[in-house]
């Protein structure tokens, strides 16, 4: 669906027609198990984020060490910020797996106005979310070996951190309750 003038300028009909919370999950997937296969194999992760470090952009960032939380390094120091980048094959698949989405989605972003960006860009923020969530039920981080207390967090630059884990626990909540 290429961006036309009449085209909406909503997050929620981008989103559905280019698939993309199903596009996320099935990458993220698929990088876990590369991840799981490579030269990081034996290593522990500590914690997981959808790192959106410019929006658009996406960076997988883990972390190694479980006490940065306890220390308030808070986000974590990332001590692999751009997982993407240390294993190539992740990399490979955001590449080839988002070049559509991505695409259209600096389209879109250029054809907003201010409101309509910042709209956008927090539907952004709220698949991610979503996508995060279905990572975690369907237990997609097993293919990595992990802490106890592994933590996952969707997050940006100078993000409030207290606030971005609030946002992911309300779509948790909302993901258990619409199961039940």
């Amino acid at each position: 669906m290429p961006m036309t003038p009449d085209s909406p300028l909503d997050w929620h009909t981008f989103e559905t027609a280019y698939d993309v919370e199903e596009t996320w999950f099935q990458l993220a997937r698929a990088s876990l198990a590369a991840l799981g296969a490579s030269a990081f194999k034996d290593q522990t992760f500590s914690a997981f984020a959808f790192n959106a470090v410019s929006f658009p952009s996406i960076s997988l960032s883990l972390d190694t060490d479980p006490d940065s939380r306890k220390r308030d390094y808070y986000p974590p120091d990332w001590s692999n910020e751009c997982m993407e980048v240390d294993v190539p094959e992740m990399g490979q698949l955001w590449t080839d797996g988002c070049a559509r989405i991505d695409s259209a989605l600096l389209e879109l972003i250029d054809a907003a106005d201010d409101e309509q960006l910042g709209a956008i860009e927090e539907g952004y923020l709220h698949s991610l979310r979503k996508t995060m969530v279905r990572l975690e039920t369907s237990h997609a981080f097993d293919q990595i070996k992990t802490c106890a207390g592994f933590w996952t967090v969707v997050t940006q630059v100078d993000a409030d951190t207290d606030a971005e884990e609030r946002l992911l626990e309300q779509v948790r909540l909302a993901a258990a309750n619409s199961d039940a």
